[in-house]
């Protein structure tokens, strides 16, 4: 079992302790992918944060098969978009 397959069944069981660690691996790589976007800290800490909210809340949209990474920069662009569309409205 991997650590990220770890991560995500201790997500189904509510421990804190998961998502801290998925946290901590993944954190600096979607900020990238952030600031490369929208360049403002504040901005991709608001992101970020959403992240991590929807995986706290819905870890099975983060367990379906494909990489977590791919799934967790999946969410983040999402995310990015929703602000995009909301700055242009």
């Amino acid at each position: 079992m991997t650590t990220d397959e770890q991560s995500i069944i201790g997500l189904y069981n509510q421990e804190q302790q998961s998502l801290t660690d998925l946290y901590d691996r993944y954190s600096q790589l979607l900020w990238k992918i952030s600031y490369r976007t929208v360049a403002d800290d504040a901005i991709c800490e608001q992101i970020l944060n959403e992240v991590f909210k929807d995986v706290w809340a819905n870890p099975e949209k983060f367990n379906n098969g494909s990489k977590l990474s791919s799934l967790l920069i999946k969410c983040c662009l999402a995310h990015i978009d929703s602000l995009v569309i909301q700055k242009i409205s």
